[in-house]
């Protein structure tokens, strides 16, 4: 899949979920498939957003110097790597606890409903971090964000799990309380990487 595919493909399901969620629930691949073809490009695109957005802020602290090359590029591969393994981590969590509350699910939905619930919020980063100015956004709009996320997520429900409104509910709890550990996580983690390898950036890089 080409790039504009895929940046169109993330348009449609942050713009019009309801049509797109049903185009994506026939399509058959393999997990491998979607997490390298779709996932990887996209939370690439948002992790080249923060590195830009990274690299006004450091430059006035570093310079154009060794120390700002390697934080660069120590963000961009963060920021790649820890939401990649989030996302499997989440649905793989996902699976074990979903059918001991009495929902029947597999693996590969799952990884559908957390891809494609989270590329808003990749997409978004990327505009976001993109500028230190622009972060004034992030206070203003989460809560509109978080009520669009689950807007999204909702029709992902809908489509993909043909469930009980109460086994619905369930679904929701569990996914909310998962994504915001996940969420936690990867910035809890990112900060105590960038202390371990940059002492003193953490209060730059946020």
């Amino acid at each position: 899949m080409k790039f504009k595919e895929i940046l169109i493909k993330a348009m449609r399901i942050s713009l019009i979920p309801s049509i797109e969620w049903k185009v994506i629930r026939g399509e058959q691949e393999t997990p491998k498939e979607l997490m390298w073809h779709f996932a990887f490009p996209i939370i690439l695109f948002s992790a080249v957003g923060r590195d830009i957005g990274l690299f006004f802020v450091a430059k006035e602290v570093l310079g154009y110097s060794l120390n700002l090359a390697v934080l660069l590029v120590f963000n961009l591969v963060s920021w790649v790597v820890i939401p990649y393994l989030l996302i499997i981590f989440a649905s793989y969590m996902l699976n074990l606890t979903l059918p001991r509350l009495g929902i029947e699910t597999d693996y590969m939905r799952l990884l559908k409903l957390v891809v494609y619930t989270f590329t808003p919020l990749f997409i978004v980063t990327f505009f976001v971090y993109l500028h230190p100015l622009l972060r004034i956004l992030i206070p203003i709009g989460i809560y509109v964000f978080i009520a669009y996320t689950l807007y999204v997520f909702w029709y992902g429900l809908q489509e993909l799990f043909d469930i009980t409104l109460e086994k619905k509910l369930r679904f929701i709890v569990i996914t909310i309380a998962v994504g915001f550990v996940i969420i936690f996580l990867a910035q809890h983690i990112y900060g105590l990487l960038l202390g371990w390898v940059m002492p003193g950036m953490e209060a730059y890089v946020k």
